[in-house]
């Protein structure tokens, strides 16, 4: 095969990935709709659930197995946003992560803050605001990312990178 043919070859596939890129783009909205919307279900199984605020070290209760589920669902969504084109949406998921990544009790009011990402997720999606949402999506990912380390606190700070368990 000469260098023209494989050029050629490598244009038609490089066309094909793109156009197959393309049309899945065109269903991110609502798939990370439904994402959200499975947040939101484990969010309410979160509030339902006990929390157990005096466990022994290691152990977990309902709450926080609710909170896992949602986290590994934020984890897609923190996954996905950049790859079509919806920064902010990465941006809100790894807030949410950090929040929900860790293994503890959760309050109500971190229940609290959890609603609020899902709502600005749900804002983003249905204004379907790509990039990074421009001064007020900088300022909106800016107020939820400080609750989020004012909720976790300084030790944090310090934490690994996401891992999926």
């Amino acid at each position: 095969m000469s260098d023209e043919t494989k050029d050629s070859e490598m244009a038609r596939r490089l066309a094909r990935a793109e156009a197959a890129v393309a049309d899945l783009a065109k269903s991110y909205v609502s798939w990370a709709t439904a994402d959200v919307d499975k947040c939101a279900e484990f969010l309410a199984a979160a509030r339902t659930a006990k929390s157990g605020e005096n466990l022994p070290a290691g152990a977990v209760d309902d709450r926080m197995i609710a909170t896992q589920a949602l986290y590994a669902i934020a984890h897609n969504i923190k996954g996905q946003g950049s790859s079509f084109g919806f920064h902010l949406m990465t941006r809100l998921g790894d807030s949410l992560c950090r929040l929900t990544r860790a293994k503890r009790p959760f309050p109500e009011a971190d229940l609290n803050l959890v609603a609020a990402h899902l709502d600005a997720m749900r804002l983003v999606l249905t204004q379907e605001i790509r990039g990074d949402g421009g001064a007020l999506g900088d300022k909106l990912a800016q107020r939820l990312e400080t609750l989020v380390a004012q909720a976790l606190g300084p030790e944090a700070v310090h934490e690994q990178a996401d891992l999926i368990r």
